[in-house]
């Protein structure tokens, strides 16, 4: 029972740390919220979505037991914990570095090396691992990349306005300059509807109720924080339920909760910096195309049952956006060590996970 609870609850705090930053790393660099409350509001996506996978992501869990070698991977408890301690030194080192990685690709690295030393290099499904792995890993970060560009040449208005839909009482003094920037409005009794920029609809109305692009931020990456931990929670999981004779489910799925939500206050703050401020400058353009690409392509790849990685996605919107500035707006040397964190997490944890395990095999015989 301890071993699949300390390596799920280990896991899920490392998981927080490092992939918090997914949901609130645009926030933060657009300075719509400062990192402090940005981490606040993302870690109660975060537990909101790791609650809700309890109902939710059973096919996951199948998928992480189940499907990456011919026979069930459930074994003894110490094999499990070369696993564990395989995940967690290399997502320590990697939130110490600051780069952010996909824990399911180390997950996945790291139970393949397992599945290697228990059943053979001919047991491993690799065709299901090129298809949920290698091809993800190849492909996400160039559509998240041309969708983020071509979102922030159409997003242009953002510059000149911050728009915002108002409803309100009008004021009986309109300013001249004020009412040229208009674009809508549509008067219905003593109220009326105005979109038009926040300061405009500031001077329409005494009192006003708007929507702003600034919520459209919030609203985004309350949802990337939700629909990441719906999706990293149940592989976490997984890990547990990997141990013979484990424990409850559900009492696993409470842990992974916890852990990855006190994770996520204590230790984002490195990736974070990493992508809000040191592959481009983010501002209220950027980080809305931005944030507008990360939910959009994994809401869909979701719906369409095709795996991505929201770490992948977060870094190829954020570049894409850099990009469309200029390339000179891009830093490219972090981006160049990010690529190479996420190419080398698979092997690296697989060869790591592997050793681990075959020697602690060795001495349970």
């Amino acid at each position: 029972m301890f071993p699949s609870l300390f390596s799920s609850a280990t896991v899920a705090f490392l998981n927080g740390a490092n992939d918090i930053s997914r949901s609130i790393a645009v926030l933060v660099g657009a300075g719509i919220r400062d990192y402090k409350k940005a981490c606040h509001m993302g870690t109660i996506g975060t537990m909101v979505g790791s609650i809700l996978s309890l109902w939710l992501a059973n096919r996951m869990i199948e998928t992480f037991t189940k499907s990456w070698t011919a026979l069930p991977l459930q074994t003894s408890s110490l094999p499990i914990l070369g696993v564990s301690f395989t995940i967690t030194l290399w997502l320590i080192a990697m939130t110490w570095l600051g780069l952010p990685v996909s824990t399911t690709h180390a997950i996945a690295g790291a139970i393949i090396g397992l599945g290697l030393i228990t059943q053979g290099w001919e047991q491993v499904l690799w065709g299901k691992v090129a298809t949920k792995i290698f091809l993800p890993l190849l492909f996400s970060p160039f559509l998240a990349f041309s969708f983020s560009w071509l979102l922030y040449r159409t997003l242009a208005y953002l510059d000149k306005v911050n728009p915002c839909l108002c409803v309100g009482e009008v004021s009986p003094q309109l300013d001249p300059d004020a009412q040229g920037e208009v674009i809508a409005l549509v008067p219905k009794r003593r109220m009326s509807f105005v979109f038009a920029s926040a300061q405009v609809c500031r001077q329409f109305f005494h009192h006003q109720v708007g929507i702003t692009a600034d919520h459209f931020h919030l609203l985004s990456a309350m949802l990337i924080a939700v629909s990441r931990a719906l999706n990293d929670t149940p592989k976490i999981v997984a890990l547990g339920l990997l141990v013979q004779n484990s424990i409850s489910q559900p009492f696993l799925f409470a842990v992974v909760t916890l852990a990855m939500g006190l994770g996520s206050i204590v230790g984002g703050w490195r990736v974070t910096q990493t992508l809000a401020k040191r592959i481009t400058q983010l501002d209220n353009r950027t980080g809305l195309s931005a944030n507008l690409t990360i939910v959009s392509l994994v809401a869909v790849c979701a719906n369409l049952g095709l795996p991505v990685s929201t770490t992948h996605v977060t870094g190829g919107a954020i570049l894409g956006v850099g990009v469309a500035k200029g390339s000179k707006s891009v830093f490219w040397d972090v981006v160049r060590n990010i690529a190479l964190a996420w190419l080398v997490t698979l092997p690296i944890c697989a060869t790591l996970s592997a050793a681990i395990s075959f020697a602690l095999t060795r001495l349970s015989t």
